[in-house]
């Protein structure tokens, strides 16, 4: 098959799964959404670094992060188990996609095809948050880099994760790695490619 047949077949393909996405969204539970978003600053000790870090996410997300604790001993990297070590903080609802359209703007509303699962999240990292837009340089928080977790869900996945009656959630009822793609480029703009190519000017 020649390259042109192939991107062709390739296109004719990708439509039939929009089209079958598209059928399966007009059932209100079946319907996607953005969860949350989750930005993550890893700093691997306490004291003022981590509250520069602190001041980063606050800045950036408009709420009060929580501190990140160490999971287990690692002598090499002088860290114990409970210690603080990064922080992070977890935006929901309408503001998570508000602020998910700005920090994707850092990116150029691009996406690296493999970042993501079959369970609805995606994630990307942000090199200087200094440009996210609105986000201005102060030099004594310094330039800092970060994650964005995101997770897309359908209706009922609560049932999962509530304090009482937690029932398993079927698999076919998680957004799979082709939906959640589809869902970003068509309420997002987000081009999904192989390889990132920024400039930052």
């Amino acid at each position: 098959m020649s390259s042109r047949a192939e991107r062709k077949a390739n296109k004719k393909a990708q439509k039939e799964i929009e089209k079958e996405f598209d059928e399966l969204w007009t059932n209100p539970m079946k319907k996607p959404f953005l969860e949350k978003i989750v930005l993550n600053i890893g700093v691997g000790s306490g004291g003022e670094e981590l509250e520069r870090a602190t001041t980063v996410l606050k800045t950036i997300a408009g709420k009060e992060p929580v501190k990140t604790l160490s999971k287990k001993n690692i002598k090499e990297f002088n860290l114990r188990k409970g210690r603080p070590i990064g922080v992070k903080v977890t935006i929901r609802g309408k503001e998570a996609e508000k602020l998910l359209k700005r920090l994707l703007l850092v990116n150029n509303d691009k996406i690296l095809r493999h970042s993501f699962d079959n369970y609805g999240n995606f994630g990307f990292g942000i090199t200087e948050h200094i440009t996210i837009p609105g986000i201005d340089y102060d030099n004594l928080i310094g330039i800092w880099g970060l994650d964005v977790i995101g997770r897309i869900v359908r209706p009922g996945m609560r049932v999962r994760y509530r304090r009482k009656h937690k029932a398993k959630v079927p698999k076919h009822h998680y957004v799979s790695k082709l939906e959640s793609q589809y869902f970003l480029q068509k309420k997002f703009d987000v081009d999904i490619v192989e390889k990132l190519n920024l400039e930052y000017t």
